[in-house]
């Protein structure tokens, strides 16, 4: 008894410290990992080796708040905060970015259906079954398009037309199997995770998992549309290209954003390829989003993962093809013009939209007017529900605001699970953005940009 009372009282002394924001940062590494959630400071350090969901995700989320981090992946979940109980050392008294307003019950009553939808009918969320025989399908018809492209002799069309194929093949790799690995969605284990996640992303692709999982899970997904906050949107009130928060500095060129934006937007992966090496790795930033330490044998790594992607999609063609030099790189041009403009318009349809908020627009606040789980559905775009094929040419996107309250869940799931999230926010008047079809969302997004472009002219006039 002495012993435990003792031990309740190292316990208490240590969780009345308290940690400025600056202090949990510094500990970011494998070797000392803090993490605050709901306003306490967790040493996950011991854990990180424990942890069911692997090692990886702590050393992403260590040195950061990660309350709606931790709340969004441990959804089904009431052992994963008694198990947080025990590593408490102290308290948070300053954030790095903005805090949301406590959850009301909305998001807690979302996760108890969607939970008892599994728990009913027996299902796994994140069984990996329907995402392989994507997996498979894609990949063959991917591989027969390369092969055609550069490997047999045909005319220039078939060969166009592969290269087109290729591309959206690549894409769709990236929307389905790499998307819902960087969310630990598909399959059961980290070793699941890491092997789909990156041999799609970092090899077959020539993308960066590392520079996506900073970018789009712990930027985008908690600080959807929060300009400062959320990668995706515009960084700085003045230089971008677009003019999508009203915060930032309007230029009489947005007037015509409408039509240069999505012509630009093929050009999305050669983008994303330069800032994967000049932001994650060189700077340690991606957007506002800090990169922790990178140890050594992740350089290796992502040095290897280029070289062996240019090797089989530029080396291997030039030397052991039927085409020359020029003509491999002119196709490889088209493939990723492709591969950005199939993306880009997926991804923007889901959130710059004139049926989307974005929080935060005039001025970024200590604290954002809203919970997290209702402005993740006021932030988000679905759209064509009743098509399958939409779902499979989008990676379940269409179905973007059951993604963004459940990330952990398979893609797979998402068709199932939106009557219920429906029927909660139609409970808690919570507004649900859907458009019948991906060409009404697609309107609704080139109809908010010409509105922001030039929403300044016509207050002028």
């Amino acid at each position: 008894c002495l012993r435990e009372d003792h031990l309740r009282s190292i316990r208490s002394k240590m969780s009345s410290k308290q940690y400025t924001w600056q202090e949990v940062a510094k500990h970011n590494t494998r070797e000392s990992a803090w993490v605050s959630v709901e306003g306490k400071v967790y040493d996950v350090t011991k854990w990180i080796d424990s942890h069911p969901g692997g090692s990886e995700y702590i050393e992403l989320a260590a040195g950061r708040d990660i309350t709606h981090l931790f709340d969004s992946y441990h959804p089904f979940s009431e052992k994963a905060p008694e198990v947080l109980k025990k590593f408490e050392i102290g308290t948070v008294t300053s954030y790095e970015f903005p805090t949301y307003k406590k959850d009301s019950g909305f998001y807690k009553e979302c996760k108890e259906k969607v939970g008892k939808y599994f728990k009913d009918n027996n299902l796994h969320y994140k069984d990996p079954f329907s995402g392989l025989w994507r997996w498979a399908l894609i990949l063959t018809v991917m591989f027969t398009a390369f092969k055609v492209l550069y490997f047999t002799e045909t005319n220039f069309i078939v060969r166009f037309a592969c290269a087109v194929l290729f591309g959206i093949c690549e894409a769709l790799l990236l929307i389905h199997m790499m998307h819902d690995a960087c969310h630990s969605s598909i399959g059961y284990s980290e070793v699941w995770w890491k092997f789909i996640g990156r041999s799609c992303m970092d090899f077959l692709t020539g993308g960066d998992m590392k520079s996506w999982h900073h970018q789009h899970v712990i930027g985008h997904h908690i600080y959807t549309n929060v300009m400062g906050c959320d990668p995706d949107v515009p960084e700085l009130i003045d230089g971008d290209m677009r003019y999508i928060v009203s915060r930032q500095a309007w230029k009489s060129i947005y007037k015509y954003q409408w039509l240069y934006m999505p012509s630009l937007y093929g050009l999305l992966a050669l983008k994303v390829r330069f800032q994967n090496w000049s932001a994650t790795w060189a700077s340690l930033m991606n957007g506002p989003v800090r990169v922790n330490p990178i140890p050594t044998s992740s350089w290796v790594y992502f040095w290897f993962s280029r070289a062996s992607n240019l090797a089989y999609q530029l080396a291997l063609p030039m030397y052991f093809g039927v085409l020359s030099p020029g003509e491999v790189l002119g196709f490889w041009f088209v493939q990723e013009i492709c591969l950005g403009a199939w993306l880009a318009f997926n991804f923007q349809v889901s959130h710059v939209s004139t049926a989307a908020i974005f929080p935060c627009d005039k001025k970024l606040n200590p604290e954002i007017e809203g919970e997290w789980a209702v402005l993740q559905v006021l932030s988000s775009v679905d759209y064509a529900h009743k098509s399958p094929l939409v779902a499979f040419l989008s990676g379940a996107l269409n179905y973007q605001t059951v993604h963004h309250l459940f990330p952990c869940v398979s893609q797979y799931h998402y068709p199932a699970i939106t009557p219920i999230i429906l029927e909660v926010c139609k409970k808690w008047n919570v507004p649900f953005n859907h458009f019948p079809t991906f060409q009404e969302a697609m309107a609704a997004h080139i109809t908010y940009l010409y509105e922001m472009g030039n929403q300044i002219e016509k207050k002028k006039n």
